[in-house]
């Protein structure tokens, strides 16, 4: 009996690892693999085959060449949303957060930290980006974010974290 409960227990501990290992995007990708986007090389702008148009850079960098210049903004939920309706101001045209379905049309199955395509977002950090989605239990406390490793997301984020951003235009 003891050998048996061993063995779950060793089935169990073992089965929530990866299966298995992805490599990096950085070293997976082509440096002319776009992926699923059309890129405009001026302007930063990338239009994924589902219609949505994301900024190439994280809040606070410009896209510059093929790179994101600057330093990217850490924001808590409130100063994302506010960065947004000055950003929306400032460019003549609404700019939002991604929903989480946005985000997971756009993550490369292939590879990972992050899994996003190098070529459409150069530079992007593994870390908890804030989504729009609202925490399903309504917690004015909480709001969502997907952590950029894998894509895996979470609606259990403290408000008050600062994470940075990237952004859809509406």
């Amino acid at each position: 009996m003891r050998i048996l409960v061993a063995c779950i227990t060793l089935l169990l501990l073992t089965s929530c690892d990866r299966s298995t290992e992805l490599p990096d995007c950085v070293d997976a990708k082509s440096p002319k693999d776009y992926g699923k986007f059309i890129v405009n090389p001026t302007t930063g702008l990338a239009q994924h085959v589902s219609g949505s148009v994301w900024y190439r850079c994280m809040a606070g960098q410009s896209f510059r060449g093929k790179k994101c210049l600057g330093q990217p903004l850490e924001l808590t939920k409130a100063e994302a949303d506010s960065y947004l309706r000055d950003f929306s101001h400032k460019t003549g045209e609404r700019w939002r957060l991604p929903t989480k379905n946005e985000f997971k049309e756009i993550l490369e199955t292939s590879c990972d930290n992050p899994p996003l395509n190098p070529n459409v977002f150069p530079m992007i950090e593994v870390k908890n980006f804030w989504l729009s989605d609202k925490p399903w239990l309504q917690n004015a406390s909480f709001a969502c974010a997907i952590f950029l490793f894998q894509g895996s997301t979470s609606c259990r984020q403290a408000i008050q974290l600062q994470q940075p951003i990237l952004m859809v235009r509406d």
